[in-house]
């Protein structure tokens, strides 16, 4: 039986918007399949009294995280074992496997988006990911917890498989399985009159085609190539490349200036959902060019709304989720991403590939999704 599902959310100073996105998710799906959802976090307790010195937060940060979070966790568990409440239990986040220790395993599931932050701790040169001392005790313990999880989601057989990989705790009785990420049902293309009232504000873009970026600033997510690709079409193609996520570090707005191409690029900060849809929707193309990825999840948001991808011919973005609905390249060679963005340029290839795109994005169907997370769950 199962009435309750608590999902066990990220601590918020942190900004995981990614995570945040899919713990709303998975909220929605379970509550579309008749399960009560409910989420706790780690909440800011004494992060507050760092009086805004950043090596006093993270330090802070850590005691909400990793011994108040906990004992409420306790707390919590047996509150609901006394008043026998049949309770399971997601952690949406595997950088929170720590708190499996406080948890039922047998009731409590996990979804792991990627082993980057992991393998890089342990050494793995591959990942485009760097930590610190702390940084690398830090993924051990979220390790070790992770390999006592019992019943586990990766969101790609490519991270399921570099997860046993430096899995330090075997055991045949694991449950653990690729679930993947699915398309949340508000990616759909918007009509143009619809497009244009959520993106007015943008003057820039007007009467104007785009190659569209979502993601963060990261090394890994790769918007250098990005840049250097709008300087080789500046001269033969007159777009915009709209880079939509975090703020823009100075070695990137130092390059866009040193090209001088600082009129062709425009950067917006957080965008809603609305004006995410929006652009997707009216894209010439959204190229991701990422080294790493767990998954890759842009691919299909754009796909959904009717933007052909290219993406990096690197596992899992090429052929997991890509398919054979996007366009590949090497996201070392910015002429490759040039020479395959010039092949949208034939309206009847653009359209067969948006087509293969709309096709290719219903392999990731919400509910279908949910059932399985729920069939992990009562397994």
């Amino acid at each position: 039986m199962m009435s309750q599902i608590i999902l066990i959310g990220n601590y918020k100073p942190d900004k995981q918007f990614s995570m945040q996105i899919f713990e709303s998710l998975m909220s929605e799906g379970y509550s579309k399949s008749k399960i009560n959802v409910s989420a706790i976090r780690p909440r800011e307790i004494f992060r507050k009294l760092s009086f805004n010195k950043p090596s006093l937060e993270k330090w802070l940060a850590y005691i909400d995280k990793f011994f108040v979070f906990p004992i409420e966790l306790l707390s919590f568990r047996s509150l609901n074992f006394m008043l026998r409440r049949p309770v399971n239990y997601h952690i949406c986040d595997h950088s929170n496997a720590f708190y499996l220790y406080f948890l039922p395993k047998n009731k409590t599931i996990i979804t792991c988006h990627d082993v980057l932050a992991i393998r890089a701790g342990l050494g793995f040169a591959d990942t485009y990911c760097y930590a610190t001392k702390s940084g690398q005790v830090l993924q051990r313990i979220i390790l070790n917890a992770l390999c006592t999880a019992k019943k586990l989601a990766t969101v790609s057989e490519f991270t399921l498989n570099q997860l046993l990989e430096i899995d330090n705790k075997p055991d045949r009785n694991k449950k653990w399985i690729t679930i993947h990420n699915a398309v949340s049902e508000k990616f759909l293309p918007l009509p143009e009159d619809k497009i244009q009232e959520v993106l007015k504000k943008y003057q820039q873009l007007k009467g104007k085609e785009i190659i569209l970026h979502v993601g963060s600033d990261l090394e890994r997510k790769n918007r250098k190539l990005l840049v250097n690709m709008m300087y080789e079409l500046q001269n033969d193609w007159n777009g915009i490349l709209v880079l939509a996520g975090e703020k823009l570090n100075a070695e990137l707005q130092e390059l866009i200036q040193k090209l001088e191409i600082s009129n062709r690029v425009l950067h917006i900060q957080n965008p809603s959902d609305d004006e995410i849809v929006a652009l997707y929707s009216i894209s010439k193309a959204m190229i991701f060019p990422s080294y790493s990825e767990g998954f890759g999840w842009p691919i299909i948001e754009a796909q959904a709304c009717g933007s052909p991808v290219i993406t990096t011919n690197k596992a899992p973005m090429m052929d997991e989720v890509g398919g054979n609905a996007a366009l590949y390249a090497d996201p070392d060679d910015p002429t490759a991403f040039v020479m395959q963005f010039r092949k949208f340029e034939d309206k009847k290839f653009r359209d067969e590939i948006i087509q293969k795109g709309y096709k290719n994005a219903k392999r990731f169907d919400f509910d279908n999704t949910i059932r399985q997370y729920v069939e992990l769950i009562k397994n």
